[in-house]
């Protein structure tokens, strides 16, 4: 039998992660509960519908994970080069057992799972290492008050989920190196750095740099791994790189033997400093507060200077404490190579700062707890320390779920203009009212998100955004035709535009159904293919 008091720690330990747990499931459901049978709407609905439309793919194809497929018809067999879409293949298959009717509910849920588990394994790296369960708390209460990661994690885009990985492998590395130095550690560490990497390239900088730290430790201290250690872990790392590399070549294939571009599969560099510029205007102007609310903003500079000053008082121990300088160098150096390459794109989407950037301010957030509880465990009043601790949890709890309710609200000025899904909700009950059947396929006429308006009226076919002026009955006929398209959908607006600009256009047509929102037409004959 264990002694006492080894069994009332043992028991205390795990109290306190079922607590961080509970705690983490509870403020999952109170943020995104109200939304979790929501379809894809809100920032980049576009996206969201996209990775949404993966999992019924699969739902409905039999789970081919090698030959992925969304609801727009655009491509060959509707397939589609992409990342491995491991979370929507996931959520395909929850559909096995809640239905597909509530893969969207199902596909929520993983994500969010995913938060929780990557907020649990952060309070066992701070918990852990500090002792202090209210310290643990930190990184999940930060995390809750950065609008796009606490909004993304719950709308089937993979950046969160991937970050979420990072941060479990992240503490078995740590427990690897400065707790037990098993090696089963370090390999669990790699396999699910290599996973965060699959799910997001981006996340990539991340394995990288963890290997980097390893490999250069390894030569500094002989003793670290011992020759078949070093062996399989070099071909661990070797294996995850070769996947990632087969899977980008099968990525490539995929889109131009099936000819899909729907998922980016190249850089976009920045090109010249004008541009770099205008990026940072776009940042700092428009995305700046969706990124982080401002007590998250106070919280990192806060910390970089608690750590930096804690660095040089420290300065005698700094062999202890060289790898974690080693990794953030690494893991810095690697998201400046990403924003050179991929920064284009930080002017439209705000959520990709969330892969390769995240994880690396949260390490600063963990290494500021560090130094913080070594300065007030010196305190003999520890009411002071629990006070300093329940007010860094409950101010960015408090401030990230004020701008969370009001980013889940329709309007949310400015950004609720760009809103295209408000005359799409309810599609699939009006394609059902107006017998429709099920297995129609449909053009949605006026669109440009390839799956957002086919997610909602729940059918297989095309969105379509031509010069509406410019486009001949008989050319709408035969499109349709050539991809068996049975009826003709567009908002009221668009079809006010065609009354006026191309009253001809719905001549071969006529209306089945419409609404204030919504007109369904079906061509009058059958129309023939080129």
């Amino acid at each position: 039998m264990w002694p006492n008091s080894r069994l009332k720690a043992y028991l205390a330990e795990h109290n306190y992660r079922y607590s961080a747990l509970l705690f983490f499931v509870t403020a999952a459901l109170v943020l995104y509960g109200p939304y979790l049978n929501r379809l894809p709407w809100g920032f980049h609905d576009w996206a969201q519908s996209d990775r949404l439309s993966l999992a019924l793919g699969f739902y409905d194809y039999n789970f081919d994970f090698f030959h992925p497929r969304t609801l727009a018809l655009n491509t060959v067999d509707s397939v589609t080069g992409v990342e491995p879409p491991i979370q929507a293949y996931l959520a395909g298959l929850l559909g096995l057992l809640v239905g597909r009717s509530n893969i969207t509910v199902a596909f929520r849920c993983l994500d969010l799972a995913m938060m929780v588990v990557g907020f649990y394994f952060l309070f066992r790296l701070v918990f852990e290492s500090t002792g202090s369960f209210l310290a643990g708390l930190v990184p999940a209460a930060f995390l809750l008050a950065s609008p796009i990661f606490i909004y993304y994690s719950g709308t089937y885009t993979p950046d969160p989920f991937s970050a979420s990985l990072v941060f479990v492998a992240a503490y078995y590395y740590w427990r690897f190196y400065y707790r037990e130095r098993r090696f089963q550690h370090l390999q669990l560490a790699t396999a699910i750095a290599g996973l965060a990497m699959l799910v997001k390239i981006l996340s990539g900088v991340y394995f990288l740099a963890f290997t980097g730290v390893v490999l250069i430790a390894s030569y500094l201290i002989p003793t670290l791994l011992s020759l078949r250690q070093k062996l399989l872990f070099f071909g661990l790392v070797g294996m995850v790189m070769l996947l990632q590399l087969a899977y980008i070549l099968y990525h490539q294939h995929l889109n131009v033997a099936y000819g899909s571009g729907l998922f980016l599969a190249t850089a976009l560099p920045i090109k010249t400093m004008a541009e770099h510029e205008a990026i940072w205007s776009k940042m700092r102007t428009t995305w700046s507060l969706e990124y982080f609310t401002p007590v998250d903003y106070y919280y990192l500079k806060a910390s970089l200077g608690l750590v930096l000053v804690y660095a040089l008082l420290r300065w005698r121990t700094a062999v202890t404490y060289l790898p974690l300088v080693l990794l953030g160098g690494l893991c810095a150096s690697g998201v400046v190579v990403l924003y050179a390459l991929m920064g284009s794109q930080l002017m439209v989407h705000d959520y990709y700062i969330i892969a390769p950037l995240m994880p690396l301010l949260v390490f600063i957030l963990v290494g500021a707890l560090w130094a913080l509880q070594a300065i007030l465990s010196q305190r003999r009043s520890k009411w002071i320390v629990k006070l300093v601790f329940v007010l860094a949890i409950g101010v960015p709890l408090v401030a990230g779920a004020k701008h969370h309710y009001a980013r889940m609200t329709d309007p949310y000025k400015p950004h609720s203009d760009s809103y295209v899904y408000r005359w799409m909700v309810g599609g699939e009950q009006k394609l059902r009212a107006a017998g429709v059947p099920s297995s129609a396929f449909i053009l949605v006429l006026g669109e440009s998100a390839p799956n957002l308006s086919l997610v909602y009226f729940n059918r297989r076919g095309i969105t379509w955004n031509p010069n509406l002026d410019k486009v001949s009955p008989d050319t709408l006929l035969r499109t349709m035709a050539g991809r068996r398209l049975s009826y003709l959908i567009m908002r009221k607006e668009i079809e006010e535009q065609v009354q006026r600009e191309n009253p001809a256009l719905l001549v071969p047509f006529r209306l089945v159904s419409q609404d204030d929102k919504c007109y369904i037409f079906k061509p009058l004959r059958q129309p023939i293919a080129w």
